[in-house]
C-alpha cells in the first residue's frame, strides 16, 4: 500500500506485475480523492511510461462514469514548441493513450488542459486553469532532474507557487514551461518511475540521503505527501 508521508516500492522484474501493481495503486489514489469536484493528473513525455500509459488506455472504461467525468490531464513539463511538434510530450501523450480515451468517449477533448503558448504570460495563465495537481506520473532523467527542474538551476530557489517559464534548458528546447518546487511539494501522490538499467545511477542518488535536491532535483518527490517508486531496477 502507499505509504503517507513515506514511499511505497513497486518493484518487480516482471513487465506484466509492475503494470498491475502501478494500476493498482492509481486506482485507489483516484478512489480517495472520489469526492474532489476536480482530479487534476499532471502527465509526462517519456518513454519510460509507455508501457503504463497502455495500461491506463487498456483499462480507463473500468473507472467509475462519475470519477472519470472528474479527471482532467495536465501538463506542466512542457517545451515551447507546437503541439504537433515531435518535442511536445503533449503529442506523445496523445499518440499514445489521449486520442483512443477521446475516441471512445471515456473523456471529453475538453477534460485535456494545455499551455497556450501564444500568450506572453502563458504561465500565468496556465496557473488559471491548473491551480493544484493531485497526481503525478513522472521520470527522472540521468542527470537527476525533474520537470523542467535541472541540477542547480536557479528556479530551484524560487517558492512562488506558480508555474515558471524557463529559457536555458540544458537539453533542448530550451524554452519551457515547468512547476514551482513549492507547488511541486504540494502534490498529493506522486508516481516516479525508474525502468531502464541506464537509470540505476539516477536511482541511486535519488535514494541517497546525503545528496541534496539542489544536486538532485527529483528528490524535491519525497516531500509530497503519497509518494510510489515503480521500478525494475532495484536491487
Amino acid at each position: 500500500m502507499i505509504i503517507k508521508n513515506g514511499m511505497n516500492k513497486i518493484k518487480t522484474r516482471d513487465e506484466n506485475l509492475l503494470k498491475n501493481d502501478f494500476l493498482k495503486e492509481f486506482l485507489k489514489s483516484l478512489q480517495e480523492l472520489k469526492n474532489n469536484e476536480k482530479i487534476v493528473i499532471w502527465l509526462s513525455g517519456w518513454n519510460s511510461l509507455k508501457i503504463f500509459y497502455g495500461e491506463l488506455k487498456d483499462n480507463f472504461w473500468k473507472i467509475d462514469k462519475t470519477l472519470r467525468n472528474k479527471i482532467y490531464f495536465c501538463f506542466l513539463d512542457e517545451r515551447v514548441v507546437d503541439f504537433e511538434s515531435d518535442d511536445s510530450n503533449y503529442k506523445l501523450c496523445k499518440n499514445l493513450f489521449l486520442d483512443e480515451l477521446v475516441t471512445k468517449w471515456l473523456i471529453k477533448q475538453e477534460q485535456i488542459l494545455l499551455p497556450d503558448f501564444s500568450l506572453k504570460d502563458y504561465e500565468i495563465d496556465y496557473f488559471n486553469k491548473v491551480q493544484k495537481i493531485d497526481i503525478w506520473l513522472f521520470w527522472v532523467g540521468e542527470d537527476w532532474h525533474t520537470c523542467s527542474l535541472f541540477p542547480n538551476h536557479k528556479l530551484l530557489d524560487d517558492d512562488t507557487y506558480s508555474y515558471l517559464k524557463i529559457w536555458d534548458s540544458p537539453k533542448p528546447p530550451k524554452n519551457r514551461i515547468t512547476i514551482s518546487k513549492s507547488m511541486l511539494e504540494d502534490i498529493k501522490y506522486a508516481f516516479v518511475f525508474f525502468i531502464w538499467e541506464s537509470k540505476q545511477e539516477a536511482l541511486n542518488n535519488f535514494l541517497d540521503e546525503n545528496i541534496s535536491y539542489k544536486k538532485c532535483p527529483a528528490k524535491l518527490i519525497l516531500n509530497c505527501e503519497n509518494v510510489s517508486l515503480v521500478s525494475k531496477s532495484i536491487s
